[in-house]
């Protein structure tokens, strides 16, 4: 069997990047390869994972590997860090130094705000031995000016959700709100309380928001019955609501393919990954004051995005098994 190591931000609870880890590794066992996977040393749950941290360890694994893939998200930019930056891109560089081919599938590139980090990216992307599945336009256009193997893809978690057995039952009165950043959605609630709205639930992605999101939940608006749910119960909660407000891109994302309405706030990611599929769409918002002005607008929206979504991911999975068959 071949070697195949899967890369990316796995093990950290990110609800997005897990759908993303999962879907695509039951697709590579599916194509007959062996795959292994870093985590989070207390993550480690099988012989085919192992310590992301422990470097010597990381570059075994790069030289038993046949191949290298990078599943999805936007590891590539340092608006979260230089050093998770530089990470991920030594991981690539020490990979095609050795030859392996390292495939980007279904990955976003930037923002890169350092001129070095500027520089490296370039770097990495003209190499030879790349191969890039770019998640929207934006990212294709640019990988595709400095390599001829860019595709224009879509999100791998779109085939995660493709497979799960839910019919989604709107509920009128209730909302859906995904933190991360803002402190305060007191515009937003106070607009769905206008506007009929009586359960507010506050849904986590990242146990890195579930601070925030706890706080939230336990804001005090009378005639509104807020509640924190936890990201287990995510994907569930989502397709019960009736209009979904989200600082996460996999939150937008899952509301969008079970067609509920949704405002993406402050997440130019998303906005360019959808719009291809949602040309014109009132749900992108700058901040919570924008966000609360935009709930009545998308509530009077309708779409039906599965087929296109669905179609454009099976598509993306079809051409990138036959390349690792061609590489490997």
């Amino acid at each position: 069997m071949k070697n195949l190591l899967l890369i990316g931000y796995y093990g950290f609870g990110n609800l997005g990047d897990e759908m993303m880890v999962s879907t695509i590794k039951d697709f590579l066992l599916s194509q007959g390869f062996n795959v292994n996977i870093p985590v989070p040393k207390e993550k480690i749950l099988n012989q085919k994972q192992f310590n992301r941290f422990n470097i010597l360890k990381l570059f075994e694994n790069i030289l038993k590997a046949d191949a290298i893939i990078c599943g999805g998200g936007g590891v590539l930019q340092d608006k979260t860090s230089f050093k998770s930056f530089f990470y991920y891109y030594s991981i690539f560089e020490f990979s095609l130094l050795m030859r392996k081919p390292v495939i980007f599938f279904g990955n976003s590139f930037g923002p890169v705000r350092k001129k070095l980090s500027m520089l490296l990216l370039k770097r990495l992307l003209k190499q030879k031995k790349l191969y890039i599945f770019a998640r929207d336009p934006v990212s294709s256009k640019y990988a595709s000016q400095h390599n001829s193997h860019t595709f224009l893809a879509t999100d791998p978690a779109i085939r995660f959700l493709s497979k799960l057995d839910i019919t989604p039952s709107k509920r009128t009165d209730t909302a859906v709100i995904i933190p991360r950043k803002f402190r305060s959605y007191i515009p937003v609630l106070l607009n769905l309380k206008h506007l009929g709205f009586k359960n507010i639930i506050f849904l986590p992605f990242a146990p890195e928001d579930e601070i925030l999101a706890k706080r939230l939940a336990n804001f005090s608006i009378k005639g509104l019955n807020m509640s924190f749910s936890k990201p287990e119960e995510a994907i569930e909660k989502i397709t019960k609501a009736s209009v979904i407000i989200s600082e996460r891109f996999h939150g937008s994302l899952t509301a969008a393919y079970f067609d509920i309405p949704f405002i993406s706030v402050k997440d130019e990611k998303f906005r360019r990954f959808i719009t291809p599929y949602l040309p014109v769409y009132p749900g992108f918002a700058f901040d919570i004051l924008d966000a609360a002005k935009k709930i009545e607008l998308v509530l009077n929206e309708s779409f039906s995005l599965k087929g296109s979504l669905l179609e454009a991911c099976e598509g993306m999975y079809t051409k990138f098994g036959e390349l690792l068959h061609n590489l490997v």
